[in-house]
């Protein structure tokens, strides 16, 4: 998310996503520290093998779930972008049509004014026009 777009939303989205962030920082933090713990199993299984070739046939399956882990968390990057772009979206979208309203309602309310103000103007052009027909008499 762009930081212009940071900018636009109000404190209570700004938290959500802070909080959405949070928790998916201790998930991935989480996930760290189990994969930590399974390269730390990884490297005693690759102490105890015997020979050179029976420690790369085990790497093999280390670099297969780095991988693996690498790509998930790729798409959920890209998951998490989309809803963030869809929410973007979505209250830009209503803000428009918000500001849209206030608009009309504007436009409505100036239209009455000026109907009152064009009214007034019509009772004082009556008005002088009588006084003008008195004084001439």
């Amino acid at each position: 998310m762009e930081n212009t777009d940071l900018k636009k939303l109000n404190r209570a989205d700004l938290l959500k996503i802070l909080l959405q962030q949070n928790h998916e920082i201790e998930r991935l933090q989480q996930e760290l520290k189990a994969a930590q713990q399974q390269l730390a199993s990884r490297e005693i299984a690759i102490s105890e093998f015997g020979s050179l070739a029976e420690a790369a046939i085990g790497l093999n399956g280390v670099f297969s779930a780095a991988q693996a882990a690498c790509q998930q968390y790729i798409d959920n990057i890209k998951l998490r972008s989309e809803q963030q772009d869809k929410l973007c979206a979505a209250m830009e979208r209503a803000t428009r049509e918000k500001c849209e309203g206030m608009v009309r309602e504007a436009q409505t309310q100036a239209a009455a004014h000026w109907e009152q103000t064009n009214q007034k103007i019509q009772q004082v052009l009556q008005e002088t026009e009588g006084l003008k027909k008195l004084l001439s008499l």
